[in-house]
């Protein structure tokens, strides 16, 4: 635990702990959970135990390969950084001579609420506990011991079979009461934590079909194909189609059965018909996003591709949902002014037209809301695209964000695939593929994402724009893989696809962008700079390589050139707050704070509580520490692990203290999680005005795996750090000072005021005495 973070476990105060065991595991609340594997695979299996359990079996179960009496000191020292549960009162675990039991009166755990909730047919409970996506007990601790894994593979089997049975009987349960909503709710969460139960399929398709809901019928059958086809039998079983066939042939006999999700009884008023104006102008912009590139000017209305938009739909018309659609417009108005009018709109109320039908539904459970799009072939009416996100209306904005960003990022993606036809392929394989892979980037699956457009490559050999689209997806999974050996191969494939894309077309800004990010050394983003600008010449609007160019540009020293890019690139793609707040870190490492202050306050009155709204005000606060405004701003802001030493540095500054032992231990667990941190910590002692221990955790920061954090030391405050000839030392050792002496380009801290060493001079220096070093090697030998 963070001793100095941590408040105390004991007494009534502190709330009961509860274990997830779904998905990754987590304690709530945080402070209780162990930072290390074993102890976090130790709570786990004491939490999955009906009783205790001897020290011999666990200590066996986690040290698998150690001798008996080294594995019961492992589990001794475990249990040293579990005291603040076998020391709490009452304690929350029990550790004798023999056994170790956790309290399950006092500790609890999503399985066991989850199981209640079933047993009492309470959906909202479910909808709690029961994880949103495909997530397999226990995710984050394969690998813990092979002992552990197989006990680990066998408990995951049976846990998945025991929730998905009585989540499913409860389903059941509330359909037949007539309570299909409630069902529909379940049994849909059910086929995104189990994709392949054919069980959970038939109750979502019911329930959509008493409901009204055929797209979703369609919409259901369909997903459940995709899920099985990966598996052994490859398609639904007979009993599964037969329903699906059913329902849809009494459909078609059924009059007034629309295509439009029938919901709703009574006919969109005012402000649904806003909406859905204003949804047609954020897919105005999704066609025409300045990440797509463009050669040349632009379309005329005769060549661009429609749009029609069916009014939003909310299903409880509650004053938050009213609240959240009409934030919603504002985002797709933004959007539209963007755009530059190169879309024609075809607005809700048209019938007929366009290549796509957008429908986007909303929807309020009792602690969550939730946002459900599609995209329609407007040709066969199927259903091309579809994805649900859900947050809890505490926090809103992000969901917004999400839901504006993704529908968005769909059709655009579409489109450039599209290559800038008039209108999709009438292949409606095409179609499908195209959207497939679209729907790869949106869940940001490279993997899939590549072999779809390997598939789709081979299908329509030649296609410029999909070659490319390879190459950059090829490139992104370069540095997501964690053994270099990998790194390698996805290198040289990324890079063949680029030439084979760039023989097609010499002006691909894909596989320009692609090459870019193929480098092998540290600082790849800063070689690519020479291809991210020819790329820029093609299209001076694309804004992926706009961002890309930005942070090129700072992490190699050049800060006053990276702002204009950073502002280019969120200009031509106002739904992405990311990109908007690059601009306000790149204002204040360039020393325009005000401007930077004044940019996040407009970014708040757009995105309001969104939660990397925090990590930004920290991050100005500590520039221009101010003790009365960080009092306030660590007042106002709740604890927030990720950021919990920005803000006990804020802490410091606010109340005057220097308790350099307490910051020394929490610098110290920072950097034991993430060792590029000595970049940040080196930064903050600067601005404490300690030099010394700067210098410290210069001298400590690694060269390899950085994340190019190194360009946290160019802001403003760190001034005094940049005048030691160390930190110019240190940036020789990351190669920044040979880029520098080639280019003939020197950052811009070499002109800064109080400089103890000149650039030049300095790096010739260094590169005399790097010569001398190899000659008294090569004579050694």
């Amino acid at each position: 635990m963070h001793a100095i973070f941590a408040t105390s476990t004991r007494g009534s105060t502190c709330p009961p702990p509860t274990l997830r065991l779904l998905g990754d595991f987590a304690v709530d609340p945080a402070l209780l959970a162990p930072h290390g594997r074993k102890a976090r695979a130790l709570l786990a299996r004491l939490a999955l135990a009906d009783g205790p359990l001897s020290r011999d079996r666990l200590s066996a179960l986690l040290w698998s390969h150690r001798a008996e009496p080294q594995a019961h000191a492992s589990l001794r020292q475990c249990l040293m950084e579990l005291k603040a549960w076998t020391r709490a009162s009452p304690p929350l675990l029990h550790a004798d001579r023999e056994a170790i039991a956790i309290d399950h009166a006092h500790v609890a755990d999503d399985v066991s609420l989850l199981l209640s909730a079933c047993a009492r047919d309470d959906a909202d409970a479910v909808l709690r506990w029961l994880p949103a996506d495909e997530a397999p007990l226990l995710a984050d601790l394969d690998g813990v011991d092979e002992a552990f894994d197989d006990w680990l593979a066998a408990e995951r089997a049976r846990n998945t079979e025991l929730v998905v049975r009585e989540v499913l009987a409860m389903a059941e349960r509330l359909l037949a009461a007539g309570e299909v909503d409630r069902s529909l709710r379940v049994a849909d969460r059910m086929t995104r934590f189990d994709p392949c139960s054919e069980h959970a399929a038939r109750l979502v398709m019911q329930a959509r079909w008493q409901s009204g809901d055929d797209d979703g019928v369609r919409h259901a059958w369909h997903r459940l194909e995709d899920a099985v086809a990966r598996g052994l039998d490859g398609r639904p079983s007979p009993e599964t189609a037969r329903l699906y066939h059913r329902l849809m042939a009494e459909t078609s006999r059924l009059p007034g059965r629309g295509a439009a999700w029938s919901l709703v009884a009574r006919p969109p008023d005012r402000r649904v018909r806003r909406v859905a104006a204003v949804v047609a102008a954020m897919i105005a912009f999704g066609l025409t996003s300045a990440d797509a590139p463009r050669k040349g000017g632009g379309a005329s209305g005769a060549m661009t591709p429609t749009v029609r938009i069916d009014p939003v739909v909310s299903r409880n018309h509650g004053t938050i949902e009213r609240g959240f659609a009409d934030a919603l417009a504002g985002d797709f108005v933004r959007l539209a002014n963007a755009s530059g009018g190169l879309v024609r709109i075809l607005d809700g109320q048209a019938r007929g037209g366009g290549d796509f039908i957008v429908r986007v539904a909303i929807n309020r459970d009792a602690d969550a809301l939730t946002s459900e799009s599609r995209v329609v072939d407007a040709r066969s009416g199927a259903i091309l695209w579809s994805n649900q996100l859900s947050g809890s209306p505490r926090d809103l904005t992000r969901l917004r964000e999400r839901t504006a960003v993704s529908v968005a990022a769909v059709i655009d993606c579409a489109l450039r695939l599209n290559d800038g036809r008039a209108a999709l392929a009438a292949d409606a394989d095409r179609r499908a593929q195209v959207f497939a892979i679209c729907d790869a980037h949106d869940d940001q699956d490279g993997a899939r994402a590549v072999a779809l457009l390997e598939r789709f490559a081979a299908r329509w050999p030649g296609d410029g724009v999909a070659l490319g689209q390879l190459a950059l997806a090829r490139a992104k999974r370069i540095f997501g893989e964690a053994e270099t050996a990998d790194q390698e191969t996805h290198r040289q494939l990324a890079i063949r696809a680029a030439r084979r894309a760039l023989a097609t077309d010499p002006a691909n800004v894909y596989a320009m962008v692609a090459l870019s990010q193929s480098g092998r050394r540290e600082r790849y983003m800063v070689d690519g700079l020479p291809m991210l600008k020819r790329a820029l010449a093609v299209d001076p609007r694309f804004s992926t390589a706009l961002m890309l160019q930005a942070t090129g540009l700072f992490q190699a020293g050049y800060v006053a050139a990276s702002v204009r890019p950073s502002i280019d690139a969120a200009n031509a793609d106002p739904t992405s707050i990311f990109k908007a707040l690059a601009v306000v870190r790149r204002l204040a490492a360039a020393g325009r704070l005000a401007e930077a202050w004044d940019r996040l306050d407009a970014i708040a009155a757009i995105w309001p509580d969104h939660p990397d709204l925090v990590e930004h005000r920290y991050r100005l606060m500590l520039e221009q520490p101010d003790p009365v405004r960080a009092a306030a701003l660590v007042a106002a802001t709740d604890p927030d692990e990720q950021w919990q030493f920005d803000r006990f540095i804020l802490t410091h500054i606010a109340t005057g203290s220097h308790d350099s032992a307490a910051l020394d231990a929490a610098a110290e667990i920072e950097y034991s999680r993430f060792p590029a941190v000595a970049y940040q910590l080196a930064a903050h002692y600067t601005r404490l005005g300690d030099i010394r221990r700067a210098l410290i955790w210069l001298d400590r920061a690694p060269v390899r795996q950085t994340s190019g954090q190194w360009s946290l030391l160019y802001w403003p405050s760190v001034a005094p750090l940049r005048r030691e000839p160390r930190f110019f030392a240190k940036m020789a050792r990351l190669g920044l000072v040979d880029y520098w002496r080639r280019e003939n380009r020197w950052p811009d801290f070499c002109r800064e005021p109080g400089l103890r060493y000149d650039c030049r001079r300095e790096a010739a220096r260094l590169v005399d005495a790097a010569r001398s070093i190899n000659a008294g090697s090569a004579a050694s030998r």
